[in-house]
C-alpha cells in the first residue's frame, strides 16, 4: 500500500500529466496543426515523475523527431513512397543517432520516418515532416513548463531521500552481518544485500537526472554526487566486512570481547543513522558516535589478549578472522568518519 507522501505524489503526477495533454490539445487546435493528437501524445510520453527525467526524456523524443523527420524527408523527396527507400532511410536514422549519440534516440527516429514515408498524407513530404516536428515539440516544451511550474519535483530532492533510504538499509545489512559472525549461524543476507544493491542503482539514475537539471545551485548537486560516491563507499565496506566474518560457524574466540563488539555493532549502527537525518536535515546532526575510540579499545583488548595467551587454545582460522573482521571494521569506520567530515564542510550547502 503506498503511503500518504507516496499517494498524494502520484496523484498530483496524475493531475500534472492530464493538463499537460489537454494544454497540448488545446494549442494544436489554436493553431489549426493538422495532428495535433502527437503533441498530446509527446507530452503524455515525455512528464516523468521528476524534473531531470522529464528533461531527458524530452532530449530524446526530440532529437529522435528531428533526426527522423530530416532523413525521412530527404528520402521521400529522393526515392518516394516505395520499400526499398524506407528501409534504407530507417537504417540511415539508426547510424546518424549513433553518430550524434543519440542512442537512446533511435527507436523515435525510425518510428518518424515510418509516419513520414508510409503514412499517406495529402501535403508534400518535407510539410508533413515540419507538423510532425513542430507537434513534438510543441508537446514537449507544454510538458516542461507544466512540470517546472506545477508542483515542481526536482530530481535532486528525490536523490537526497535516496540517499537516506540506503543509509537505512545499509545499517539494517551491518547488523544483520555483526549478528551473523556473533551468533556463529549463517544467516542469508542476500535480501538485505538486494535491497541496498537497489537503492543504489535507483539512487544513480537520479543523480543522473539531478545532474541534468541546468539550474538551481551548483554546489548541491555536486555534494550530491560526492555523498552518492561515498555510500557507495561505505557498502563496499559493509561487504567486505561480510566477507571477513563468513566460515564462523564454530568461532567461539569472539566471546572474550563481546562488549567491545556491542559496542562497536551499536556505534555504527547509531553512524549509518546520524549520516541518514543529516543529509535529511540538510545539517549535521550532533549525536555522532567515537567510532574511532570504540576500534581503539578493541585493538587494545586484542592485543593484551596475545599478551597473555588467550589465542592459544584457538585455532588459527578463527583467530585471523576476529583479526580480519576488526581490520574490516577499522576501513568501514574510516569510511563513516570520511563521510562525516565531508558533511561537516559541504551538506550544509546541500539544503535548499
Amino acid at each position: 500500500m503506498l503511503s500518504r507522501s507516496a499517494a498524494l505524489e502520484s496523484g498530483r503526477q496524475a493531475v500534472k500529466t492530464a493538463i499537460a495533454g489537454a494544454i497540448s490539445l488545446a494549442v494544436t487546435d489554436l493553431f489549426h496543426l493538422p495532428e495535433g493528437y502527437w503533441a498530446a501524445i509527446s507530452a503524455l510520453i515525455v512528464m516523468q515523475s521528476n524534473v531531470g527525467a522529464t528533461l531527458n526524456a524530452s532530449r530524446t523524443r526530440l532529437a529522435g523527431t528531428a533526426i527522423g523527420a530530416v532523413v525521412g524527408g530527404i528520402f521521400v523527396a529522393i526515392f518516394g513512397m516505395n520499400m526499398l527507400g524506407f528501409a534504407l532511410a530507417v537504417a540511415i536514422a539508426f547510424f546518424v543517432c549513433d553518430l550524434l549519440h543519440q542512442s537512446d534516440s533511435q527507436r523515435l527516429a525510425t518510428v518518424t520516418v515510418a509516419i513520414i514515408m508510409l503514412v499517406a498524407h495529402t501535403s508534400s513530404a518535407w510539410v508533413v515532416a515540419l507538423h510532425r516536428f513542430s507537434e513534438v515539440a510543441l508537446g514537449i516544451l507544454v510538458a516542461l513548463l507544466v512540470s517546472l511550474t506545477l508542483w515542481p519535483n526536482h530530481a535532486r530532492r528525490t536523490v537526497r531521500q535516496g540517499l537516506c533510504d540506503a543509509l537505512l538499509k545499509l545499517g539494517a545489512l551491518y547488523r544483520a552481518v555483526m549478528h551473523s559472525y556473533r551468533a556463529s549461524e549463517s544467516a542469508s543476507l542476500e535480501g538485505l544485500k538486494s535491497d541496498v544493491s537497489l537503492a543504489l542503482r535507483k539512487n544513480r539514475d537520479l543523480l543522473q537526472f539531478a545532474l541534468q537539471e541546468a539550474y538551481g545551485p551548483l554546489k548541491e548537486r555536486e555534494t550530491l554526487a560526492l555523498l552518492a560516491q561515498q555510500v557507495e563507499r561505505v557498502y563496499r565496506a559493509v561487504e567486505t566486512l561480510d566477507f571477513a566474518a563468513r566460515g564462523n560457524s564454530t568461532d567461539t574466540y569472539y566471546h572474550n570481547f563481546q562488549a567491545g563488539l556491542d559496542q562497536l555493532e551499536n556505534g555504527v549502527s547509531a553512524a549509518l543513522g546520524n549520516l541518514s537525518k543529516s543529509i535529511a536535515a540538510g545539517k549535521l546532526d550532533p549525536d555522532w558516535p567515537d567510532l574511532p575510540a570504540i576500534i581503539a579499545s578493541l585493538d587494545e583488548q586484542a592485543a593484551e589478549a596475545r599478551k597473555v595467551g588467550a589465542t592459544m587454545p584457538y585455532p588459527l582460522d578463527e583467530i585471523l578472522r576476529f583479526y580480519f573482521l576488526l581490520l574490516t571494521s577499522r576501513n568501514l569506520i574510516g569510511e563513516l568518519e570520511l563521510m562525516r567530515s565531508f558533511g561537516a564542510s559541504h551538506l550544509q550547502r546541500q539544503k535548499n
